[in-house]
């Protein structure tokens, strides 16, 4: 996730590539990084118009060739094989470099939780409720009215706040009969 690091450009790109002793105050030893760890395999990069803009070319550099080199070394003779893959919540042509956007190969773009289709807004309500019965081995029964109440409070952050909003009233539901065997119950 590139937004753990994002106050810190240098820690962010010694993670992602690495660095040799002595590349930074700190950096006592070499330290591999989650490209080279990542070699053969796919890479996902959380958050990624976090990446500071010599972050980015570093990383396009590295999609150009398959080389890259560690923070400290000044030859990129290191190489990896790696599928990378990168989210973002930004528009990419307002938080990317366009030399960056345009050696993207495909973009998916994923609808906001306020413009998908009531049925699939439904359907991830009853797939996140599933979970929490799961995770505290309860039934859980839920008003028309909470899941309306749920649905509509949900205008930023997404099926993250969805998620989050669920747990919420599943907590309180699961605090109200917590000395008792019966099921959960979300009323609005």
């Amino acid at each position: 996730n590139c937004a753990d690091y994002c106050n810190n450009p240098q820690l962010l790109l010694s993670h992602i590539f690495g660095h040799v002793k002595g590349a930074f105050t700190g950096a006592e030893k070499e330290k591999e990084g989650i490209v080279e760890k990542a070699d053969g395999g796919i890479l996902f990069l959380d958050e990624i118009h976090r990446l500071p803009p010599e972050g980015q070319e570093m990383v396009f550099y590295f999609m150009d060739t398959g080389t890259y080199n560690k923070l400290g070394e000044t030859d990129r003779h290191r190489k990896a094989n790696v599928l990378l893959i990168g989210a973002t919540t930004e528009d990419p042509n307002s938080a990317l470099l366009n030399t960056f956007i345009r050696r993207i190969p495909i973009t998916i773009n994923i609808p906001a939780f306020e413009e998908r289709p009531i049925d699939e807004k439904l359907e991830l309500v009853q797939y996140l409720l599933s979970k929490e019965a799961q995770r505290v081995n309860k039934i859980i029964k839920i008003s028309s009215e909470a899941i309306k109440a749920l649905i509509g409070s949900t205008t930023y952050g997404n099926v993250g706040q969805l998620k989050s909003n669920i747990q919420l009233v599943c907590a309180k539901g699961f605090f109200n009969c917590i000395n008792t065997n019966e099921n959960i119950e979300i009323n609005l």
